[in-house]
């Protein structure tokens, strides 16, 4: 009494469907382990950069301080020059991107 085609899937093919699924989960976690593996060692290394950076800009902060108060301290020297230093701003803590406001046309 079965009919010649069937109505349904048979259990190969649930199997192989299974299986698919399976490793296409699979392959898109070890990617995303990797993902995360890299970032984070990504992170330590700028983590590490920015602690050399703030020491340099220190050491260097002491420097043109130590400059200036020998130059204060001598006669007939002129400390213009170090007046109109930059004060050694780190890069990172200016904006990459100019925020920019859009103008209002109907007000």
């Amino acid at each position: 009494m079965r009919s010649e085609t069937p109505n349904g899937f048979i259990l190969l093919e649930v199997l192989v469907a299974m299986s698919l699924i399976l490793g296409v989960w699979m392959t898109s976690v070890g990617a995303y382990q990797g993902l995360a593996l890299r970032l984070a060692q990504q992170e330590g290394r700028r983590s590490e950069l920015r602690l050399d950076f703030d020491t340099y800009e220190l050491a260097e902060q002491l420097r043109v301080n130590s400059n200036q108060a020998h130059l204060r301290n001598t006669p007939n020297t002129s400390s213009i020059g170090l007046k109109n230093e930059s004060s050694r701003m780190s890069s990172r803590n200016h904006s990459v991107r100019p925020v920019i406001k859009p103008a209002l046309k109907n007000k």
